[in-house]
């Protein structure tokens, strides 16, 4: 009778890992082979939520908006450092700020 299984996978693992595996197997009355071969085929991959040009978009996204948060500190900065800061401008700042909030949490909602 032919083998059904007849594909193999390998993968190293150092002293630790091994000892600790060769444990749990014999714990679960199971050889090493058979003891990861069970733990494979009974976990649970989920299908990813976004697609990968996804990923990428909410990527530059945020990177936009820490490269925003960024000018902001540094015209804070320079205010302090100048010693003032015009009310227009703290108002305008916070302006800004509120839109990156909700731009933050859109792009965590999409995350979700």
């Amino acid at each position: 009778m032919a083998r059904s299984d007849n594909h193999q996978v390998n993968i190293r693992v150092n002293e630790a890992e091994y000892a600790k595996i060769q444990v749990s197997a014999r714990i679960m009355g199971l050889s090493v082979p058979k003891y990861c071969k069970h733990l494979i085929m009974q976990s649970k991959l989920r299908e990813p939520k976004l697609s990968e040009d996804e990923y990428h978009q909410i990527s530059v996204d945020l990177s936009r908006i820490g490269n925003n948060i960024n000018q902001i500190a540094r015209r804070l900065n320079q205010a302090k450092a100048d010693g003032e800061i015009t009310s227009e401008e703290l108002a305008m700042l916070n302006t800004t700020l509120g839109k990156l909030d909700d731009e933050v949490t859109m792009v965590w909602q999409q995350l979700r």
